[in-house]
């Protein structure tokens, strides 16, 4: 389904972006993986090459513009062009407002928000001189609704919403899709670090049933019919925003799918 795609994929180190990346080298897409965290990043370059795809990393500060544009940069020069960008990486700082520090702000907006832009500027415009490209953004229901003490991160993550939104309606005639997922509550190692015990339990409660459970990273990688996708809870995707990552990729140039 995507084979000869080449794909960026941020975050990769763990949880969403991992999961994703894996998913496009299982349906024999080579991906460039980048994190902030180097040592499990290259445990994924190791997963994917075990796949028989060819993979690059590089360890980045996504907020980071010199680091972005190096990024894509070292993506077109391993595999000669970026079709597919899928940016997942994220930060989550969960306080009251009255506790929260500016800084704290600062840098949640920073990498969220400001990563989002930095990546379409320099993936789009390599894109737009292929007149073709897909960019998926990782926002979060949160950008919809909100939640308590998660203020900057709501506000941060619908910024990462809009952001897609604008950016379908420049770029789709250049022939690039541009969306974003809002995946609930997924099985990460940020999530289970705000999330332990009976907090998890408190969280489920407020999801809207029959989501009240934490999905594995991956849901969001899944091409259609693929064996596990197929062992995925059933969900009602329309009302609920879990659609996979595949129907973002493959939906017509003019179309977008707001989550």
């Amino acid at each position: 389904m995507l084979s000869g795609r080449k794909a960026l994929v941020t975050g990769a180190a763990r949880g969403i972006g991992k999961g994703i990346a894996l998913e496009f080298a299982k349906n024999g897409c080579d991906v460039f993986v980048a994190d902030i965290d180097l040592p499990p990043l290259e445990k994924t370059v190791a997963e994917i090459t075990a796949l028989g795809r060819d993979c690059g990393c590089l360890k980045v500060d996504v907020s980071s513009e010199d680091d972005m544009r190096s990024l894509v940069e070292k993506t077109v020069a391993r595999f000669g062009r970026l079709d597919i960008l899928a940016h997942a990486a994220g930060i989550l700082r969960s306080c009251s407002v009255a506790e929260q520090d500016a800084a704290d702000w600062d840098r949640v907006v920073a990498v969220n928000l400001r990563s989002s832009f930095l990546l379409a500027k320099y993936a789009g415009a390599r894109m737009m001189s292929q007149k073709y490209g897909k960019m998926v953004f990782i926002d979060s229901c949160a950008s919809k609704t909100g939640e308590a003490f998660n203020a900057v991160y709501c506000a941060s993550k619908a910024g990462v919403r809009l952001l897609a939104h604008s950016l379908a309606l420049e770029l789709a005639e250049h022939n690039i899709n541009v969306n974003s997922i809002a995946p609930g509550t997924i099985d990460t190692d940020m999530i289970r670090s705000c999330l332990q015990g009976a907090a998890v339990r408190s969280h489920l409660r407020g999801v809207s049933p029959p989501v009240q459970r934490i999905h594995p990273p991956e849901t969001h990688g899944h091409p259609r019919g693929g064996g596990q996708a197929r062992r995925l809870p059933r969900l009602r995707q329309r009302r609920l925003h879990h659609r996979r990552l595949d129907e973002h990729l493959r939906r017509p140039r003019s179309a977008l799918r707001m989550c």
